[in-house]
């Protein structure tokens, strides 16, 4: 399966680099670290924007999330087919996460939101919007995960919240940082 993946995301690289954001995909690493910022117990659905590969879903499921509970949002089509047929009991949407009211609607709230969107990649309002959709979104108490390479976070918290570094991951190519958001 690594090497399958492997393939995949060096042909989606190569067709959007843009959008993938990466050299390689996540590693297992950078995947359970995320993972770990979230909470099992909490009731709700989790959603996850940008899963690639599916590394981070698989950490989540494995961190105690019944597939069922997992939303997550893919904007390439090729990474969307591939996770639906990896987690078929993961809902899998293709569309667009920095467009949440067309991709999902209105009202769904969320126990916690994972991404592994390449936020630098995109401008700085783009970033901003897309932190209040999230934020509008997040049950009470619910944290918003964000992984970047960058050396700050890479969108500010939303004023009434705060952003603190969960972890460094050495053993991802790059290496990245684990950013909580929350109130």
């Amino acid at each position: 399966m690594f090497l399958a993946d492997q393939l995949r995301f060096l042909g989606r690289l190569a067709a959007n680099p843009h959008h993938v954001g990466a050299v390689a995909p996540s590693s297992k690493r950078l995947a359970r670290a995320m993972a770990a910022e979230t909470d099992p117990a909490r009731r709700g659905r989790v959603l996850e924007l940008g899963p690639g590969t599916g590394v981070v879903t698989e950490a989540l499921i494995a961190r105690g999330f019944a597939p069922e509970r997992i939303t997550a949002i893919e904007f390439d089509e090729h990474f969307a087919l591939a996770l639906r047929d990896r987690c078929s009991s993961v809902r899998v949407i293709h569309g667009d996460a920095f467009q949440l009211a067309n991709t999902l609607g209105d009202g769904a709230c969320f126990a916690a939101v994972v991404s592994s969107l390449p936020l630098l990649n995109f401008p700085l309002t783009s970033r901003q919007s897309l932190i209040a959709d999230i934020f509008a979104r997040l049950e009470p108490g619910a944290s918003f995960i964000q992984f970047s390479y960058g050396l700050s976070p890479p969108v500010a918290a939303p004023v009434g919240a705060c952003v603190k570094l969960a972890a460094r991951v050495w053993l991802n190519l790059p290496p990245a940082k684990v950013w909580v958001y929350g109130r």
